[in-house]
Order: structure tokens, then C-alpha cells, then sequence
């Protein structure tokens, strides 16, 4: 009965209430077409892997037009390995795509509800979390660019600071957990904006620690973040380590040049343009590139409130005039006139898209945005159903996909479609080994380049293929899977040599297995087997979970 007359419970539950026009209209049976339209194909990639027990997923056997390759070894897991449990629950895989769509929406929400609730009170946080779910670049991610894993990394980083900053505050376990399993879920969503969320973080946690003056939380802290790096490490650190062994300088040219993505004053601050598009050099793109006017406006106003009342409170005015000023500073990164900046940093160049960034300035003036509401005060909720209606009228027509096909998983994975996936982004995590893309489907069997062989009991696993081979006469085996640093073939149990250099009969060298036979009958076996980083950041992981575990349960410390 108390939490029934709790105005913040009910608040709460405004917030997950208004988040559902975000994601209605795919509550139906079907699925939409996206940029990325492999949300299902990477699905049933780990679905494949899991009841092969290769946990972690490194490699995928439809990849690279079923060569296989180590696509989960490069391309964070996390958003697949959660869509996985729901398959297993019995969900179709695209139903289980739009249940993380759906999860996504609602706990992004939530946890800017609870982080901006924590320093500026019910209604201001209300309106920051409607705001932040309503943010033109996260339709553009989802219902456009079909960016899962990028909707997703915005999850977790309301829940980053609201962690870290209790944790600064309090010292309490609880909230040791709860970064640092943020902290490891960002670096398991998206590669790229782990990296450029983690130095706002870093700032964030600089910046309680000065000013709530705990002088030995910065412990607790720093062990936050390496035990969040520390439980994400069985993908970190062979994702860092093992980058020189496949084809990652696709990913940069062409239309992934960073140079033709820049965005106008225009369109970040003004436009209101929804579109289904591309983004292209100069400011004509058919995408959604704003900031977001409202969420600008409103973090510009809290700006001021903050320079106005900054003697009055000078804790939350830093905060904000700092945060202010990060925000200010990513927006002009996306502007043609930080050209030398790009330069100058040329690790940012993997960015692709300047207009990434969205996703930073849109959590940043979300939060601010209850700054802002709070600081009206008899007329702050006036003021925030003011935002809150605004962002409505101007945004939620966005959240809503261009078409509906009325398919299930069978039609999905199957004819054009399927062959559509096998070669889609192909040369993406390509092993180096390989010259260039296959032109053709992997073969039913290996190939026997010379002598004489034959193969029966021939099974592709997901990162294994086995069978019986029969030589006749000594013969040279070329296996349908692209060799990579790890993949061990076994005759009889025993391990042979193997190359990938032998081209013969190819137009260009597509760096397969090949190994040699003599004369005899052999079981035969090629897997993927750890190398020495990806065992030890296996290693690394467990560890750290164990170490996460012990915290959690163990007996509370408060910083002093």
C-alpha cells in the first residue's frame, strides 16, 4: 500500500507508459526492413554457436558466404547473447530483435528517470527521461539504420554515472556492481562508443570525487572501471590484439570516410527533417541529424540557470556548466570546421559518421533538460509537460518503421533474403588471408585439389567442421573455411600441419585450409581454438565476475 501512494512509484510508471508510442507500432507479427537488415542473421548466428556450446561466440559459419568468420571476436555480443535467451524462451529470432528494441527503449528511459531523479526530483526527471526516449537520433537508429547495438550502448549510460556517482557518495557494494556491470555491458554493446563514453565517465567521477572531497573513494572507483573492462575482456582484448588479422580497412573507405559526414548549423539546431535515407557530403541528407531542438533548448537554458545561480550552488552549477560545455564541444565535432581536430586525432577516423556523437549530446541534454525544468519552481510541472508535449508533437511520428513485411523467421532465413545476408557486409572482419571476398557460395564439401579422396559424414559446425575422409591416393584437402589465427585440423585426433597460401585453381587467393593426406582413412576435424589472448581474457573475465560476485554479497562498506 505505501508504494501505491509513493508519487515517485508512480512516476515511474509515467515513464515506461509514455515510452511505449517509441515502439507500439511493432508490436505485431512481422518484422521491417533496415540499413543493417542482419539483426536477425547475427541472431541465428548465436543462436548456432550456443547449442554448439562455443560460448564465448567467436565465429559464425554463414559468414563470408559461409566460409565463416570471427565475427563476435570484433563485433560486440551483448545485444545477441540477450536476444538469444529470448529465442530460447521460444520467441521467433525477429520477435526476439523486437523485444530488445522494445527493452531498450523502456530501460533507457528508466535509467535516465532514476539518474536525473537523483539530483533534480520527480517531474524534472520525468521529463528528462521522456525527452531522452524521444531523441530523433535514437528513431534514426532504430526504425533507419536498424544500429541495435548503438540503441543499445545508450542503456547504459544513465546508469553508468547514477553508479558511479553512489558509489562516490555512499561506498555501498550494491553500487559497485552496478558500474561496473554497466561498465562492462557498454564495452559488450558497441565498440565505439564505449571508448567515447568512458573519458565522460572519467570526468563525471573526477568531478564528484573533488567535490564531495571522499578522499579514498577514488579506490572504489577506479576498481569500478577495471572491473568492468576486467569482465568484458574476453572480447576487449582479442577485439584490440587480434584486429591485424582480418580486413578492417573497408570500414574506413568509401562511404565510411568520416569526411563525407559532417553536419551542418542547420541541421543540427534547426531542422526537423525525417527521412529514411542516407547521410551524404553537404546538408541535403535524408536522415535525421538533429540535436534535437527541444533537448538543445532546454540544455541551453539550464546553461544559464547554472551561470546565474552559480554562487547560489556551485556543486550542481560546475556539474552543469561542465557538462554544458562537453556537450557544446561533441556538437562542433560534428561540424565540417573541426576538420583539423579529425586530423590531428587520427584514431577518430573509426568513427565513421561525426554524427555519432548524437547519441552523447542527446544523453547530455536530456539530463540537463531536468536542470532546466526544476529550476522554474511553482512552475516547473507547467514547464514540463511543456517539454515533454512539445518533444511528443515534434518526434514520436519518427518512431514508426517506412514498411511492414508481414514474414516470419522461415521466410527470413531462407531464398533471397538469406542470400542476401550471407553476403552482406562480406568484407567486414574478413581474415586478412583471404585477398578478397568470395564470389560464390562455400562449396556442399571440401575440395580435393589433387590426388584422389573422397568425404562422407561431412557436418559444418558453428566454428568446427568434421567427416570421414578416404584417400586413395595421397592428396592435397582445401576445407571450405577461411583460416585464422586459432583453427586447428586434427586426422584421427592428431594435428596436422596446415596452410592457407595454397590458391591453386582460384582467381584469387582466398586464403582456405588446406592440409596434406596420405594413403588411408582418417576422421577428420578443423575447429577454432583459443589463442593465448582470448584465453586469457576468458580467464580475465571469469575472474572478474567471481571478484564482482564476492563484492556483491559481501558485507557493506560505506566510503568515509
Amino acid at each position: 500500500m505505501k508504494l501505491l501512494k509513493n508519487k515517485a512509484f508512480w512516476l515511474f510508471i509515467a515513464v515506461l507508459v509514455l515510452a511505449i508510442p517509441s515502439f507500439f507500432r511493432i508490436l505485431r507479427p512481422g518484422f521491417f526492413p533496415m540499413q543493417d537488415d542482419m539483426q536477425t542473421f547475427r541472431l541465428y548466428e548465436m543462436d548456432r554457436c550456443v547449442k554448439d556450446l562455443q560460448i564465448p561466440c567467436r565465429w559464425i559459419p554463414d559468414g563470408g558466404y559461409q566460409y565463416g568468420y570471427p565475427q563476435f571476436n570484433f563485433y560486440a555480443p551483448l545485444v545477441y547473447y540477450k536476444g538469444e535467451l529470448f529465442h530460447l524462451l521460444g520467441f521467433e529470432f525477429i520477435d526476439a530483435i523486437k523485444i530488445l528494441i522494445v527493452l531498450g527503449f523502456l530501460f533507457s528511459a528508466a535509467g535516465m528517470f532514476i539518474l536525473a531523479r537523483e539530483f533534480f526530483g520527480d517531474f524534472p526527471a520525468l521529463a528528462a527521461s521522456v525527452l531522452y526516449t524521444y531523441l530523433p537520433f535514437k528513431a534514426q537508429e532504430v526504425y533507419v539504420r536498424g544500429a541495435i547495438s548503438e540503441f543499445w550502448a545508450g542503456l547504459f549510460f544513465p546508469f553508468i554515472l547514477w553508479g558511479l556517482y553512489k558509489l562516490v557518495k555512499n561506498g555501498g557494494n550494491g553500487y559497485f556492481v552496478v558500474s561496473a556491470i554497466s561498465i562492462a555491458g557498454l564495452f559488450l554493446t558497441h565498440n565505439l562508443l564505449s571508448f567515447l563514453f568512458i573519458p565522460i565517465a572519467l570526468f563525471w567521477v573526477a568531478f564528484w570525487l573533488t567535490v564531495e572531497k571522499k578522499d579514498v573513494a577514488w579506490k572504489k572507483a577506479g576498481l569500478a572501471f577495471l572491473a568492468g573492462i576486467g569482465i568484458s575482456s574476453f572480447f576487449v582484448l582479442p577485439m584490440i590484439a587480434e584486429r591485424g588479422y582480418v580486413h578492417i580497412e573497408t570500414l574506413l573507405g568509401g562511404y565510411f570516410d568520416y569526411r563525407q559526414h559532417f553536419v551542418s548549423m542547420g541541421q543540427l539546431f534547426l531542422s526537423n527533417h525525417w527521412g529514411f535515407g542516407s547521410s551524404q557530403i553537404g546538408p541535403n541528407d535524408d536522415l535525421a541529424l538533429s540535436a534535437g531542438i527541444i533537448h538543445w533548448i532546454f540544455a541551453a537554458v539550464a546553461v544559464i540557470f547554472a551561470a546565474v545561480k552559480f554562487k547560489k550552488d556551485k556543486k550542481i552549477s560546475l556539474l552543469v556548466l561542465g557538462l554544458g560545455s562537453i556537450g557544446l564541444a561533441l556538437l562542433f565535432l560534428m561540424h565540417e570546421k573541426s576538420s583539423f581536430i579529425w586530423s590531428a586525432i587520427t584514431p577518430l577516423k573509426w568513427l565513421q559518421f561525426p554524427w555519432r556523437f548524437l547519441s552523447l549530446t542527446g544523453f547530455i541534454f536530456s539530463f540537463l533538460s531536468a536542470y532546466a525544468v526544476m529550476n522554474f519552481g511553482k512552475a516547473k510541472n507547467v514547464v514540463g509537460i511543456l517539454a515533454i508535449s512539445l518533444v511528443l508533437i515534434l518526434h514520436a511520428g519518427f518512431f514508426s518503421p517506412q514498411k511492414w513485411l508481414n514474414i516470419s523467421d522461415k521466410e527470413k532465413l531462407s531464398g533471397a533474403l538469406w542470400e542476401k545476408e550471407l553476403t552482406a557486409s562480406i568484407f567486414d572482419y574478413l581474415p586478412i588471408y583471404a585477398e578478397l571476398p568470395p564470389k560464390f557460395k562455400a562449396p556442399e564439401l571440401p575440395e580435393v585439389v589433387d590426388g584422389k579422396a573422397e568425404f562422407s559424414d561431412y557436418y559444418k559446425g558453428s566454428n568446427y567442421q568434421t567427416g570421414k575422409l578416404k584417400v586413395e591416393k595421397d592428396a592435397t584437402i582445401r576445407l571450405p573455411v577461411f583460416d585464422f589465427p586459432g583453427m586447428t585440423v586434427l586426422l584421427n585426433g592428431r594435428k596436422v600441419n596446415h596452410v592457407n597460401n595454397n590458391c591453386v585453381k582460384e582467381d584469387f587467393c582466398m586464403g582456405l585450409i588446406s592440409f596434406n593426406a596420405s594413403k588411408g582413412e582418417y576422421d577428420f576435424r578443423v575447429e577454432l581454438n583459443n589463442t593465448p589472448v582470448r584465453t586469457a581474457g576468458n580467464l580475465i573475465s571469469v575472474l572478474s565476475l567471481f571478484a564482482v560476485a564476492i563484492i556483491l554479497f559481501k558485507k557493506n562498506e560505506k566510503v568515509s
